[in-house]
């Protein structure tokens, strides 16, 4: 009987053994100088890239904007004293809905509200 409880007691001493090591710590990833010099010119890289195709976007689409506007024949007026978006357009193109051409008008001389003042330049259709 006295052999089952040494292969016990060894069995403890071997887990308590096991239990009581500390946990090795991961190191980080180590590269070396060529590694480092690799990585940061790939990153490089990327940055360019992605600023590449941002400006390309943006200047892609602001040439688009400049040739609709210049495409449709636009004309310049001026507001005179007590007009309105709506008496201009309908001035302007009698036969088509005036609430299409304030649209047209709006957009063509970026207006928030509906407000225009005697004296303003605008661009109409």
């Amino acid at each position: 009987m006295s052999d089952g409880y040494a292969i016990i007691e060894q069995v403890f001493e071997r887990e308590a053994y096991m239990t009581t090591l500390a946990p090795v710590a991961v190191s980080p990833i180590k590269l070396t100088r060529r590694g480092r010099l690799v990585l940061s010119t790939v990153s490089f890289g990327i940055m360019l890239a992605i600023s590449a195709f941002s400006l390309f976007g943006i200047a892609t689409s602001s040439a688009k904007a400049t040739n609709e506007t210049s495409n449709s024949a636009t004309t310049q007026i001026v507001v005179a004293p007590g007009e309105t978006l709506w008496t201009i357009a309908a001035r302007v193109n009698p036969e088509i809905d005036p609430r299409a051409v304030i649209e047209e008008i709006k957009a063509l001389n970026v207006i928030e509200g509906s407000e225009v003042y005697a004296g303003q330049v605008l661009l109409v259709p």
